[in-house]
């Protein structure tokens, strides 16, 4: 605890003064109500210490900008009254209140910095703040300290207590809303039986998309009529594919300029995290076998045979994992590719994240395209357009790496090693359909 006593230690020595000069019924008067300030702080930090803190935080795995309530709550537990009494709760540094009370727009209600409360707290009683936060950025976010500030009358002093609970949210990064990404469909799933010769269920339409050199029995005619122009029905399938998924969320230590890409790094983090999560999502509710891998500070997995049905665990990692700067040799990309190779198989699809793919890592992936069903490597340096926004003009000026990756790609791709390198202002879900309408998947 902390105290402040230097305005009554001086009114004391004053009043000292005045019974050394004089003693009288007035300064009697004056030395009693001194005295009795003085038992009243010593009362005050009897009972401060017996002060109890309860917190509650609700919910507390959400997503990023989601409401998350706080309640924090002190409990008098003495038998003596504290008449002024301020409640600051600190809150979360990296999160930010939204005051609901606010008749203003979405931006405005969002302000910043600790929430408080004043009042008296009776015996037995407490005094509580109540307030809604959000977050703008995946990961673990705690909560800083809780503090109690007793007063003295005419604040002649001040008794301070800080608190630490406990308290922490994990923000799960926003999934990106995806339509359809095709996989290589190699294990049937467990019950479903069908004759189709591509594991398609013709009896379950999921949707449908514009003719891309499918078979004429495949198009929805009726639909075409519609729309006039030809619709191609898409069926549910009876099998799943076996999904290996890498997360890149360091920097290669190959790139120059590094202050420059250290900053880019930092955005293509949430993004990647997006990203990911969306994928994992569609993999999961399509039945999916998901191994994901997530390169940050150390190596975070994710194995199907630990989740539960549910894509939970995967969000759970995405959300943790922090990327660095400076990686060592067993974080970089090239070498965990490298030593998972001869583990894959000709039923695994790889999907592959990644803000730079450094000279190292092309080989390693040409060489892995072999051994699979598929390869996908999105690298998106300056991210990507969320697919309910607007396409609009990018005026983003590559880096001479990713230029030459650019070109590379369209090699890559050659050898259905379908690599994309996204603009700001080009979506993920543009990206998969334009690889699922090329002639690479009816190879």
């Amino acid at each position: 605890m902390k105290y402040d006593l230097s305005s009554l230690i001086a009114l004391s020595i004053f009043v000292g003064l005045i019974l050394l000069i004089s003693v009288g019924p007035f300064t009697l008067a004056i030395a009693s109500f001194v005295a009795i300030i003085w038992i009243y702080f010593a009362l005050s930090v009897k009972s401060t210490k017996k002060l109890k803190i309860k917190t509650s935080v609700s919910p507390q795995r959400v997503f990023t900008d989601d409401p998350v309530e706080c309640v924090t709550s002190v409990y008098n537990e003495s038998n003596f009254i504290l008449s002024n009494v301020q409640l600051v709760d600190f809150g979360a540094e990296s999160g930010y209140v939204i005051d609901e009370s606010l008749n203003l727009e979405d931006e405005e209600k969002k302000t910043y910095g600790e929430k408080s409360a004043k009042g008296v707290l009776k015996p037995h009683s407490s005094l509580s703040i109540r307030y809604t936060m959000g977050f703008r950025t995946r990961g673990e976010h705690s909560f800083l300290h809780v503090r109690v500030v007793v007063k003295g009358f005419l604040g002649l002093f001040k008794v301070e207590k800080t608190f630490n609970p406990a308290r922490s949210v994990l923000v799960f990064p926003k999934m990106l809303p995806l339509d359809t990404f095709k996989t290589m469909l190699i294990d049937p799933v467990e019950g479903e039986k069908t004759d189709f010769k591509l594991l398609e269920d013709v009896t379950h339409i999921t949707g449908v998309h514009e003719y891309a050199g499918e078979p004429f029995q495949r198009i929805h005619w009726k639909i075409s009529a519609h729309l006039d122009k030809l619709m191609v029905k898409e069926y549910e399938y009876t099998a799943s594919s076996v999904i290996k998924m890498y997360v890149d969320y360091n920097l290669p230590p190959q790139v120059y300029a590094r202050n420059v890409w250290s900053s880019i790094r930092k955005d293509y983090e949430e993004y990647a995290s997006i990203a990911a999560s969306g994928m994992v999502k569609y993999f999961s509710d399509h039945g999916m076998e998901i191994t994901l891998k997530v390169l940050a500070d150390k190596i975070y997995e994710v194995f199907p045979q630990w989740v539960r049905k549910d894509y939970v665990p995967y969000l759970d990692v995405l959300a943790r994992a922090r990327g660095i700067d400076n990686p060592s040799e067993e974080l970089l990309l090239e070498n965990v590719l490298q030593k998972d190779m001869y583990s894959m198989s000709k039923n695994s699809t790889v999907v592959l994240i990644s803000l730079y793919l450094t000279d190292d890592v092309i080989p390693k992936l040409l060489t892995i395209r072999s051994r699979v069903s598929e390869l996908i490597a999105f690298v998106m340096p300056y991210g990507f357009r969320m697919p309910y926004h607007k396409k609009y003009r990018s005026f983003a000026i590559l880096p001479q790496e990713v230029k030459k990756l650019r070109d590379q790609s369209a090699l890559l791709t050659e050898n259905n090693v379908m690599v994309h390198v996204l603009m700001d202002n080009e979506s993920v879900d543009e990206v998969i359909r334009s690889y699922e309408k090329s002639p690479l998947e009816t190879r």
